[in-house]
Formats: C-alpha cells, structure tokens, sequence
C-alpha cells in the first residue's frame, strides 16, 4: 500500500494495538487519535506482508485542456520488498519532453526512499484534523486534513481519505507545501490508491502545474496491469536494462518533481 508517503512515528497506544482489524470498521465514533493509530498499524500490516509485482504504468503529459496528450510514456516498474524498484521504459510516444519528465519521476523515488521518515503520512510532518466522511468509489473514508510542518516539496497542504474499514489510504489530494521549481506558480496533486490483482498500489494520479511561459500542464499516470514477481523477491532484484534506473518506495509527492525542469 504505502502511505510514503508515509511510515510510522503516530504514537500508538497499546489499547488501539490491542484490537483486531477485523473489528474496527464497526466503531462509528472513532476519535482522530484513534484513526490515526489504526491508520498506522494498517500500514505497518501492509509492509509486513508486500509482495513482489511487476506494474505496467502509462504517463501522459499534455496543455491543459487539449484534446490529445503531447507525450505518452509506457513503463514497467518492478518492485522488490522492501523499498527497490527498478523501471525500464517500454514505449515512448510525443515530445521527448515526456520521457525525460516521467525519468524524472520515478528517480525522485530512490532519493526519497532514503529518507521517508521526512515525507511520510504522520505527526512528524503533519499536523491533522478530522473533517467528517465521505464514500468515494463506493468506500465509506474518514476525511482528514492536512497541514504540513515543514515547507517542503515532498510535503501536501490538503486532504486525505483514509477507508473507515480497514485503515488503508484511498486518496491524497492538495497542493505542494513549497513549489519545485521557479518555473512554477502552483502544483496540485491527486493521487488514488487501490487493491490490483490483490496487491495495494497508487492506481492512478493527476497533477497539474501553472508552468511559466507556458501555462497550465497535467501529467497523469495509471495503472494498466500488474502482476505478482515469480522470482523470490527478497533474495533476487530483477536484471536491469540499459534504460532502466533505479528508484525506491513511493512518496506523495513524487509527481511534483516533473515540473523541476
């Protein structure tokens, strides 16, 4: 799943640890400390249990409101616990453009992997409110604010819609706490996750830049199949290719690097 954002440091207190997953979708009156625990241990549940998958993933990167995107980037992502990722691009389309801003992106991830405890989802860089609930794609989700700690671009300013079942990050939406780029006036994020094939991924994101020069930009990502890896993946990293890079667990705001350049 990954809230990477997002790993641990929410104080968890030992009753909230003490009850079982299976029974917490049937509180209706959780407090924000209670959603928080429960958010954190359904994370820590999640890593314990990840497994190795190959992700086929297409990124297209257009104007705003043009009818076709200027660029479409194909890649396969391969994904070995506990935090590498290899990626190699399998069709390119457009501007190279595209390519180079998609490089982009998924490189962000291995430098962040080395210090997730800087963007994730917790008290260590958030500041959080309860908003209410909401059911989006037929789930019932707490709504919780957002309030960076930090100005940082790996940090949101927005909103988080965490399952009221089973804990587990279904979207993250808001704008970067600090832009990534001069170039840039302002960068929004949408990121949604999902189960594919049994596995918790990001399944698709939209992000939208006010680029200088050059207007409004969106770049957006979906998952077009995933597949558990039939190699072991704790003792065996897949082969790379010459246009493979390495990258590694997924942060939030991976997306808001795309713009940098």
């Amino acid at each position: 799943m990954g809230f990477s954002p997002t790993r641990a440091a929410v104080l968890i207190c030992a009753s909230c640890l003490a009850l079982p997953i299976s029974g917490w979708g049937q509180s209706n009156a959780l407090t924000l400390d209670q959603i928080l625990a429960r958010m954190q241990q359904s994370e820590a549940q999640s890593r314990a249990q990840s497994v190795a998958y190959a992700v086929t993933r297409e990124y297209q990167l257009s104007a705003a409101g043009a009818r076709q995107p200027s660029s479409d980037v194909v890649v396969q992502v391969n994904f070995v616990p506990p935090s590498a990722k290899d990626y190699s691009i399998v069709q390119a389309e457009g501007s190279d453009r595209g390519t180079s801003i998609v490089r982009k992106v998924l490189d962000h991830e291995a430098r962040m992997a080395t210090q997730s405890d800087q963007h994730e989802l917790s008290s260590r860089n958030y500041d959080f409110a309860l908003l209410g609930r909401e059911t989006i794609d037929g789930h019932d989700c707490y709504v919780l604010q957002l309030r960076p700690k930090r100005q940082t671009v790996e940090l949101i300013n927005g909103k988080a819609w965490v399952d009221a079942h089973d804990f587990a990050l279904r979207r993250i939406a808001g704008v970067t706490a600090k832009s990534p780029s001069l170039w840039l006036k302002d960068l929004s994020i949408n990121i949604n996750y999902g189960q594919v094939n049994g596995v918790w991924v990001q399944t698709s994101t939209r992000a939208i830049a006010d680029v200088r020069f050059a207007g409004p930009h969106v770049l957006t990502s979906r998952e077009l199949d995933l597949r558990p890896a039939t190699f072991n993946a704790r003792a065996q990293a897949p082969p790379r290719s010459r246009n493979q890079r390495s990258s590694g667990r997924r942060a939030v705001a991976d997306t808001a690097t795309w713009v940098a350049h």
